[in-house]
């Protein structure tokens, strides 16, 4: 077919000196002018990326890895001194970079660029699985559509976890289906799934979809058809579990060592599982679903298979067709909080089993003899899908838009209101470069404990405790009723996305140069004025500065005519911070 269409074309330049023709030949593609279209989109693909990663806004999870991983490069121990619910191989091994590039605001750009790579690798990865299971062809435009595709890509391009456990998943597939079954496969697929759980223990899920489609596709198949047995299937898979159980087995060996087994034990697995959190949809019935839509994508996979040229590449073409599906029913089913991060793995083989399916129809509607067939004789429909996902990048995220100033301007204004011993409240660590004074991260999960009254909220103690002078609010619409009404309170807005510890101070109606007031944070405290300079006695001496208040009430008497007075957190005043422009 490929010999007829080109047959067609009249093309007056010798084929083997043309680029075009010969990339065309090389990924068996109808026209050279498909060709083309491919290496634009893609060259396109590429600046898209890297606009995005200077441009897109940064997601809360990404400051909250960093702060993990700035954990690790100045001597404190995951889990134990900070809070995290991920496995740590991916802090730990970026934390040596961490110590190269240092605390500065613009971080997390060149955490997203070093991370970049592994973007690439998942595109390298969804053409070697399109390749395997259908053609060359097939391979490049699913790498390019899935790389347009607006819900994976902006993930995709975040600096977290999951951009280091997708490619290492889809390495693990690759293994599986470039060969035959065999020991030496298993074990460095096992290897590969390993350091997915030495990732996240969302590769439990990994796991299951395996069982679930190894387990379909062997009972459609046959062993006998694929020239083995049993038994040997047995080894296999034995082999298989071993291997992966290196890793997060030394991982867990490590931590009990070092007498952190009790908070990896709740932060990794207690934390991360609570009962029926999604109050919108019964469990069970979820649950009950899963065998109903299960067994229909096993029927279609009964039908691929039959399809296919030979038993082991229908077996292939099966067991991709049932990983990716049964990923995203355990995700849905019985998943706590499906999230749009858990599906980086699945859209990469969702679009190689849609594409594969897509170019199929192209050539079909390629053998029309109207003027539509002409066209998909030059341009198949893939293409057409990629342009459309381009255009709406560019509708719905438009690059002129920059949005990730605000966390940028926050690390700035921590980096010079703080300094390194300084404790401070933020949601999720997205002050990145200071320890928090409420050890866990206020996200959904925590959310709905404090909620139903598992964990205390014991924040406003916590934060007198540890003489908390500074909270970030970018995400404050997720504190507690009780924290928002403290922070309210007790701090002083002094920039955007800064309070600080201080109060308004207010004139006795009795007395007009009386200021009685509260102490809630024991810190240095100097009182300010935006009229001019203050004097008067602070608690019955004078008052020549900065000096320490200890919880409770205390009284300033004015030898000045100043009615507006600010009692505020000296650092900050030392340092130009000062509520006076926002209030």
């Amino acid at each position: 077919m490929l010999h007829d269409i080109r047959s067609t074309t009249n093309l007056n330049s010798p084929r083997w000196a043309s680029l075009t023709w010969r990339g065309s030949d090389y990924f068996g593609m109808s026209h050279p002018v498909e060709f083309i279209a491919a290496a634009t989109l893609f060259a396109l693909l590429i600046a898209l990326n890297i606009l995005n990663v200077l441009h897109e806004g940064f997601n809360s999870d990404e400051p909250q890895h960093l702060h993990v991983i700035w954990g690790w490069a100045h001597g404190f121990v995951q889990y134990r001194d900070l809070f995290d619910n991920h496995m740590p191989l991916f802090h730990i091994m970026l934390a040596p970079i961490f110590g190269l590039i240092s605390e500065r605001a613009t971080i997390l750009y060149w955490m997203r660029f070093i991370l970049l790579p592994m973007y690439f690798v998942v595109a390298w990865c969804t053409y070697q699985i399109a390749t395997q299971l259908f053609s060359r062809r097939a391979g490049i435009w699913a790498a390019i559509t899935v790389g347009f595709y607006a819900d994976y890509r902006f993930v995709a391009l975040e600096f977290r976890t999951d951009n280091l456990w997708a490619p290492l998943w889809l390495l693990c597939i690759i293994v599986l289906i470039r060969g035959k079954i065999s020991v030496h496969r298993a074990l460095v697929a096992g290897l590969l799934l390993g350091l997915c759980f030495g990732v996240s223990m969302k590769s439990t899920i990994f796991l299951l979809s395996l069982l679930v489609s190894t387990s379909l596709v062997l009972a459609l198949v046959g062993p006998e058809k694929l020239g083995t047995s049993w038994r040997y299937l047995g080894q296999c898979s034995a082999v298989f579990l071993a291997a992966m159980a290196i890793i997060p087995g030394a991982i867990m060996i490590f931590f009990a060592l070092k007498g952190v087994w009790p908070d990896f034990r709740y932060c990794v697995f207690d934390h991360n599982f609570l009962a029926n959190p999604d109050n919108t949809s019964h469990p069970l019935m979820r649950a009950a679903m899963f065998p109903v839509n299960l067994g229909a994508f096993a029927y279609v996979a009964r039908w691929v298979i039959r399809a296919a040229d030979d038993s082991e590449l229908g077996f292939h073409r099966g067991f991709v067709l049932l990983i990716c599906v049964s990923y995203f029913l355990l995700l849905k089913s019985f998943w706590p909080l499906p999230d749009p991060d858990d599906y980086p793995p699945f859209y990469p083989l969702a679009f190689v089993i849609f594409i594969g399916g897509l170019l199929a129809l192209s050539e079909e509607l390629a053998r029309l003899k109207w003027s539509i067939g002409h066209i998909f004789r030059i341009i198949p429909l893939p293409t057409f899908v990629a342009i459309a996902e381009c255009a709406y990048l560019f509708v719905a995220h438009p690059l002129w838009k920059n949005g990730t100033r605000g966390e940028t301007n926050l690390l700035r204004d921590v980096l010079a209101l703080t300094q390194p011993d300084d404790y401070v409240f933020d949601c999720k660590g997205e002050t990145v470069f200071r320890r928090r004074c409420f050890r866990p991260v206020i996200e959904k999960l925590t959310m709905e404990r404090i909620q139903r009254g598992i964990m205390a909220a014991n924040i406003p103690q916590r934060c007198v405790e540890t003489r908390t002078c500074v909270v970030a609010t970018p995400m404050i619409e997720r504190f507690p009723p009780t924290t928002l009404s403290f922070v309210k309170s007790t701090y002083l807005r002094v920039t955007d996305q800064l309070r600080v510890a201080g109060t308004s101070l207010q004139a006795s109606t009795t007395t007009p140069h009386r200021f009685d007031f509260e102490v809630v944070i024991p810190a240095s405290y100097k009182i300010i004025s935006r009229d001019g300079s203050v004097s008067g006695t602070l608690d019955g001496t004078p008052y020549d500065g900065a000096r320490f208040l200890a919880p409770g009430p205390h009284a300033f008497e004015s030898r000045s005519a100043l009615h507006s007075l600010i009692l505020l957190w000296a650092q900050a005043v030392d340092r130009g911070f000062t509520p006076t422009k926002y209030d």
